[in-house]
């Protein structure tokens, strides 16, 4: 869904989890503006219903011709922030080729929502999910100039004509350079922390590790330098969202997520020093000392780094192990842009 963030690339060599599903998803390819042939087409008016009976929500379609252009249909309203198109957002959605009884994309299936910057997937998705709440629960329906122009997806079964529709549960939604809490507790002396920080508690920042800094070794070092007002972040299968600045030891190489990658989602219990973080409060902001490891051979496979870390949400490991069914099949509103 976005680049893979070099921390991640980084906290591989210990056995980190990569940052994101793992997978890419047919609902994540780059947006396009492409519209398709000209054609005499018959539109239906009725949008898709959503069957919640069985394992994973599917659509089911009455009508065999797509409904014309974009549409969105509020099913049921969230009370969250609103979203922007800026935005990184959280949620559990399937996808299918309107008529197709079988989804070509579901987080559902899979277990897990997805979090995804909003100007990196399809611009259905963009234009249908901002302005409204976090917590909505929608249904979308784009045809080839919304969705994946002339040239489909056809690893996934869709055309070049084809309108594909989406039921999407968003979760929560995330600003670019959101940061921790503002109100966290200061516990570390900054004066004396390997890294100088760029920022305020609450705010994007940057590092830069000091001439004078010891390179870790052995363990990784996990310090509370500001202690949020949130919830403990639980233990494995817990969803992690959070920011990061990264540097090497050497300050060769920086990274930020803070208004680039955005807010990145992680699963605990891959055993890497992420696993640390256990019980530390959601708005907490974390620095992690990381030791270069040597590949158990002698040989140097990644360096020495140091990663400031902000803990944005979480979802517990079984926020999603059943799908939710309290969302009306019926659409209760109509928001059609």
């Amino acid at each position: 869904m976005r680049k893979l963030a070099t921390l991640a690339a980084l906290s591989l060599t210990f056995t980190l989890a990569a940052c994101g599903s793992g997978e890419e998803s047919a609902s994540t390819a780059d947006p396009t503006t492409q519209t398709t042939t000209e054609e005499s087409i018959e539109y239906g008016t009725e949008m898709p219903t959503v069957d919640f009976s069985g394992d994973n929500p599917i659509l089911i379609f009455s009508d065999p011709n797509p409904v014309e252009g974009l549409q969105v249909e509020v099913l049921e309203e969230g009370d969250g922030r609103e979203i922007d198109e800026q935005d990184v957002v959280v949620a559990n959605y399937v996808g299918q080729v309107w008529g197709s009884e079988i989804p070509f994309d579901s987080s559902f299936e899979r277990g897990e929502p997805t979090a995804f910057p909003l100007q990196g997937v399809i611009r259905g998705w963009t234009e249908g999910l901002s302005g409204l709440p976090a917590g909505s629960k929608v249904l979308i329906s784009a045809p080839p100039e919304y969705g994946y122009g002339d040239g489909g997806q056809p690893a996934a079964g869709i055309g070049g004509t084809d309108t594909i529709v989406f039921y999407v549960e968003v979760m929560t939604a995330f600003g670019a350079d959101q940061a921790g809490d503002a109100e966290a507790t200061l516990e570390a002396d900054l004066d004396e922390l390997p890294v100088a920080i760029d920022g305020d508690l609450g705010e994007p920042i940057t590092i830069t590790v000091r001439e004078d800094s010891q390179e870790p070794e052995g363990e990784p070092v996990v310090t509370v330098i500001a202690r949020g007002n949130g919830e403990p972040l639980g233990g494995e299968g817990t969803t992690l969202f959070h920011q990061y600045a990264m540097s090497l030891w050497d300050n060769s190489m920086t990274e930020v997520t803070y208004g680039q990658y955005g807010p990145q989602q992680l699963k605990l219990g891959g055993d890497s020093f992420f696993d640390e973080l256990e019980g530390i409060p959601v708005g907490s902001r974390v620095l992690v000392e990381v030791p270069a490891n040597d590949g158990g051979d002698g040989e140097v496979t990644a360096p020495a780094y140091a990663v400031v870390i902000d803990i944005i949400d979480q979802l517990p490991a079984d926020a999603t192990d059943e799908p939710t069914d309290d969302a009306s099949s019926e659409p209760a509103e109509d928001e059609s842009k």
